[in-house]
């Protein structure tokens, strides 16, 4: 039988976070697990242009990363989150469809619903927390 890969997209919040250095950082997890391609990350061209901005100052992780996310085309462009730039990671997650987004952005205004037209919002505590990460996790850190 074959093994389920989730898909997600990530904020660029997520990508920041798992610049700092922590030795339990569920971001930097995550995105381990993206590079590892145990989960498949999916990002737009405006999503990249955010990244780009945003890691600037880390050059090899974001070099990393766009080499490893799967590219989304969005052909709907969406008006539903009061921050505008957050709804081009909505387009994008919509799109393929993943099986949810993992922000810290939870705020009003942000990734407010828990989830949206049945993709789920999670923030990367939450979602390294899931059963079905739990083996990767331990996997990755060495464990199980």
């Amino acid at each position: 039988m074959p093994s389920l890969t989730l898909k997600v997209v990530l904020d660029t919040c997520v990508l920041k976070l798992a610049t700092l250095p922590n030795s339990i950082n569920p971001a930097a997890l995550i995105v381990e697990l993206c590079l590892a391609e145990k989960i498949h990350a999916w990002a737009s061209p405006a999503m990249i242009e955010e990244y780009q901005e945003v890691l600037a100052g880390h050059p090899g992780l974001l070099q990393r990363i766009v080499s490893a996310v799967q590219p989304c085309y969005p052909l709907t462009e969406l008006a539903v989150i009061r921050h505008t730039p957050d709804n081009r990671f909505l387009e994008c997650a919509l799109a393929v469809p993943v099986d949810c987004l993992v922000t810290v952005n939870t705020a009003r205004g942000h990734f407010d619903q828990p989830d949206y037209q049945g993709m789920k919002v999670l923030t990367p505590g939450a979602f390294v927390n899931l059963p079905v990460m739990q083996k990767l996790v331990l996997k990755l850190l060495g464990g199980a």
